[in-house]
């Protein structure tokens, strides 16, 4: 989750939460189901169990005091009806006693009480009609708690559930949004770094084509041949640029092998060199002549250039970069003479951070704000640092400075 960034985190909550609330949806659609069998199985086992216990009863009983604990009994012998003491209105069903009494099998009635509807046994025990009916209260009782006892396991069951759900949903979902973070940045970085040599490239053909055309005779064989070789040159630097993306892709690890910080920065600054020149803006490189860490060559060229590049953008006149070795760091240095800093430091180096209007720089090129992003991550990938600061004096112009561990041995001269 800590590389989504702030939209994606929320659609990967907004989703979890979804998918939780269905999932506790579900839930409750089949604890409702069970619970509703089980309501039904219970209220059946329920009504046969009192039938047995009323028809035990009826053959059993000979006094009224015989009567088991929750149930009426009426007992009809010699012309005598002797009742519960607590027997509801609507009881005894002295029909069904008259029926028994004449000589009769077992009657089964169903008698609306006071105390509800209830079923009413009435058979012979001996030479007495004895008639039972067991209280509901007892049952309905019974059945309260078993309905509390569902609602209350049932609702922690769904609010478990549905917190459980969003939580499995939040594994499930945030490695695919990852993984359409990382397209989405491949595409970005992709599209950022081809954009710089492809630039260069394009400059360095508008040259070339301009001492073949415009200049043809005037210019010397020994300018063509360099912007002929500046232009192989860029090419490489375009290739080296896609292995290295292919690399940074790749989840295997790579091997970091020496990498001289100072010919990497001389060429960075050849390269860009015909671009300043369309910008009016000259490049100069200063400091030490051999600066080697251990890292991959296309990524330091790739850091280098996109901070030559940013400069440039923000460039009145000047740009300079200066290596320096010191302390077991190498530290690569590129200064303008723009406006300087305007925005806070930790905000330069995060993707699609660019507050640059269109028109600011080069009116063909649009800020994303990936390209110092890029050169934080190649720092970090490779133990180092990047950091940047105004000048002092107003309009002085602003530093970024990339710090690598420099390889073992290595000291400044």
């Amino acid at each position: 989750m800590t590389n989504l960034t702030a939209n994606e985190r929320r659609v990967v909550r907004r989703t979890s939460w979804r998918l939780g609330l269905q999932v506790a949806g579900l839930v409750l659609v089949v604890l409702a189901a069970v619970s509703t069998t089980v309501l039904v199985i219970v209220i059946r086992s329920q009504h046969a169990a009192g039938v047995s216990q009323i028809l035990a009863a009826v053959h059993s009983v000979d006094d009224v005091h015989d009567a088991p604990a929750g149930m009426w009994v009426a007992v009809a012998h010699h012309g005598a009806l002797e009742t519960s003491a607590d027997m509801p209105t609507g009881l005894p069903d002295l029909d069904a006693l008259r029926e028994v009494a004449a000589g009769g099998s077992d009657v089964r009635t169903t008698v609306p009480t006071s105390a509800g509807e209830v079923t009413v046994v009435t058979g012979l025990s001996g030479d007495r009609v004895v008639q039972a009916a067991l209280d509901p209260r007892t049952g309905h009782e019974e059945r309260e708690r078993l309905v509390a006892a569902l609602l209350l396991a049932g609702g922690l069951g769904v609010v478990l559930a549905g917190f459980g759900g969003a939580w499995l949903a939040r594994r499930a979902v945030a490695p695919m949004v990852g993984a359409l973070s990382l397209q989405r940045r491949f595409v970005a970085d992709a599209s950022h770094e081809l954009r710089t040599p492809l630039t260069l490239i394009s400059t360095r053909a508008q040259l070339l084509d301009r001492h073949m055309t415009a200049d043809w005779g005037a210019a010397s064989p020994d300018r063509v041949q360099h912007d002929v070789d500046g232009l192989l040159a860029d090419t490489a630097a375009l290739t080296a640029v896609l292995d290295d993306m292919l690399l940074a892709a790749d989840a295997r690890s790579v091997d970091p092998v020496p990498v001289d910080v100072a010919d990497v920065a001389a060429d960075v600054v050849e390269a860009a060199r015909a671009a300043g020149e369309r910008r009016g803006v000259t490049l100069t490189r200063s400091g030490e002549t051999r600066a080697v860490v251990l890292a991959s060559t296309a990524s330091v060229r790739r850091a280098l250039t996109a901070l030559v590049d940013n400069a440039l953008d923000h460039a009145d006149g000047t740009v300079e970069v200066d290596v320096r070795v010191g302390s077991g760091r190498v530290l690569v240095s590129v200064r303008d003479d723009g406006p300087g800093l305007t925005g806070d430091e930790a905000d330069l180096f995060r993707r699609f951070a660019s507050h640059r209007d269109e028109a600011d720089g080069d009116p063909d090129r649009r800020h994303y704000g990936i390209g110092l992003a890029l050169v934080a991550e190649i720092a970090s990938q490779h133990g180092g640092s990047v950091r940047a600061e105004s000048l002092p004096g107003a309009g002085a112009g602003a530093v970024i400075t990339l710090e690598l561990p420099a390889a073992p041995r290595q000291t400044g001269r």
